[in-house]
């Protein structure tokens, strides 16, 4: 019987070191997968590199017992985070080699066992780090004698995720004087493909029945298509999110209170929440897992021209009876239809400079009212807003006047 050799996650952050054997056993398919991970060579666990230095521990093994010594060699290996990033459409970047030690770079499985020894990497610097970067170190294993079982080239790579805690502030809405609508005027976005993406954290979901609803935001087409984001409507689940598109509608997954769906939203936690349109099919995603809908009417083109951006519900006399209080943050405009693997790698924050972002406000400046678009594209001045009077007119109110901002606990991110 042939033995594959994968890497087998230990346990990250200098916990201590198990051991373990294995009978000989034979797989329904001939594919071997690094332990926890599934199909993925991304660590399940990563280092948080807060504190240096920080060590992550690992052991090779075999799917079965070998009968002989098996010497095993363990290198740095970036051009197998190239590679990932264009078959599954990430954005990892390999960490640099001096930053980083293999304690061990040569281990063995000895015979009559199938598991190395423990080794480990310990990271030594976290100065090159920048934030809503995605960086791993880049292991493979290859053997240092001829004539050994095969390796799985599906198997042979470890990418060990390197994180840091981002603190920083939020928009804290906790009145109707911040909704208004900021117009992008010539500056806007033709969307075809596309993603739109923002973060949450409800301060409450409201009480069930006719003023439950709570509108957190809506992109806008002037006199066209919108992508409007409102929790509880009436007549859908509670504690769900109503999403109306520009040809259909979409309502996450929720059955109601207690329900673990992912489209069931709880006061007091934070949501990443991506819409994807691909050209075919819309996609939602909260914090980066995908949702089934309770409800999706979508079909057609839903491309639009997205001019305009709206928070809480600015028309008319409708702000306090669809109030949303919460925290918000993390507001992306992309052109392109973002894959669940990139999504779910960027729930803190994102590159500025990533392929397809059109439009980035992290809402974080902490002080004033203008929210800063770190693609230097379209810096929005909150006092400039407008709130619409009534179909056709809208009127400056200085809403600016209302922006205020939130740093705590609870605004801590680990990416």
């Amino acid at each position: 019987m042939k033995k594959y050799m994968f890497i087998a996650l230990a346990a990250a952050f200098c916990m201590t070191a198990c051991t373990q054997t294995a009978d000989d056993f034979e797989y329904g398919k001939e594919i071997v997968l690094i332990t926890g991970t599934d199909s993925s060579p991304i660590s399940s666990d990563q280092i948080l590199a807060d504190e240096i230095p920080v060590s992550y521990n690992f052991t090779v093994s075999t799917t079965g017992i070998v009968k002989k010594d098996t010497k095993i060699h363990i290198s740095y290996d970036s051009k197998a985070v190239e590679e990932y990033n264009a078959r599954y459409k990430t954005s990892y970047v390999a960490v640099p080699r001096d930053v980083f030690v293999i304690n061990d770079e040569y281990v063995t499985i000895a015979a009559g066992t199938a598991t190395s020894a423990m080794t480990s990497v310990t990271l030594r610097d976290n100065t090159f780090i920048e934030e809503g970067v995605n960086y791993v170190i880049p292991l493979a294993v290859a053997y240092s004698e001829t004539g050994k079982p095969d390796i799985l080239n599906a198997s042979k790579n470890l990418f060990i995720k390197i994180g840091k805690t981002i603190e920083s502030y939020s928009l804290d809405i906790t009145g109707t004087g911040i909704y208004s609508t900021y117009s992008y005027g010539n500056n806007g976005y033709d969307l075809n493909n596309w993603t739109l993406e923002i973060k949450a954290h409800p301060y409450n979901m409201k009480s069930r029945g006719s003023d439950q609803l709570c509108r957190l935001c809506c992109w806008n087409e002037d006199g066209g298509g919108q992508v409007l984001l409102r929790f509880n409507e009436n007549g859908k689940p509670w504690k769900t999110l109503d999403i109306v598109a520009p040809n259909g509608r979409y309502v996450t997954g929720a059955i109601g209170e207690g329900d673990e769906a992912v489209g069931a939203f709880d006061p007091n936690q934070w949501y990443m929440i991506s819409i994807v349109w691909d050209g075919s099919s819309m996609s939602v995603y909260i914090n980066g897992q995908k949702d089934t809908p309770w409800q999706n009417t979508i079909s057609g083109n839903q491309g639009f021209k997205l001019n305009r951006f709206e928070i809480g519900m600015s028309w008319g006399g409708y702000g306090s009876s669809q109030s949303y209080t919460g925290r918000m943050a993390e507001m992306r405009i992309w052109n392109v239809a973002r894959s669940q693997s990139d999504i779910a790698s960027t729930l803190c924050s994102v590159d500025a400079k990533s392929a397809g972002l059109l439009g980035y406000w992290k809402m974080n400046e902490g002080e004033g009212h203008i929210f800063h678009d770190s693609t230097g594209s379209n810096d929005m001045d909150w006092d400039r807003s407008e709130r619409q009077a009534d179909e056709t007119n809208y009127t400056n109110t200085g809403a600016g006047n209302s922006v205020s901002w939130v740093k705590d606990e609870k605004n801590k991110c680990a990416q």
